[in-house]
């Protein structure tokens, strides 16, 4: 009886095996080349909101940074944002006069000129944004542009 039973299980288990290759796979799978594979699958099944808005916060984080940087700290090439708007959360300042300001997005950057414009307060919002020859500006709730270099 025993030896019936575990018959009849393997018989029906290899029916079961083979009926599996007969699903069909997606129309994506018949794509040769890599890329227009990934474009398929991409269309076919979009990032879901909270994908989304990880990869939001990630190139928010990344911005700054060298690409080498950024890479590094991410695992893949990202596009940051042209600017980014964040509110200072501390000023602080080296002995040879430089401003290293914190910022609500766990970013820090120090102020390139050691110059008297542009007074920061803890609070205010500031926007940085990408200057010339891969530089940054901070720019003031004023209006005021410094010269900014990140560096954490």
């Amino acid at each position: 009886m025993h030896k019936r039973v575990v018959w009849g299980l393997t018989v029906l288990s290899c029916a079961w095996a083979a009926s599996a290759q007969d699903v069909p796979t997606h129309r994506c799978a018949a794509v040769l080349d890599p890329l227009p594979r990934l474009a398929c699958y991409d269309a076919s099944f979009p990032p879901t909101q909270a994908v989304r808005a990880a990869e939001a916060d990630r190139a928010v984080r990344a911005f700054g940074r060298s690409s080498q940087q950024a890479s590094a700290a991410t695992g893949a090439q990202q596009s940051a944002p042209a600017q980014l708007t964040a509110k200072v959360l501390a000023v602080a300042y080296q002995p040879d006069g430089t401003r290293i300001v914190s910022l609500d997005s766990r970013q820090r950057w120090a102020l390139t000129e050691a110059t008297s414009r542009g007074p920061l307060a803890e609070g205010e919002i500031v926007v940085i944004r990408k200057a010339a020859m891969g530089s940054y500006m901070l720019v003031t709730a004023a209006g005021v542009a410094l010269r900014a270099r990140r560096i954490d």
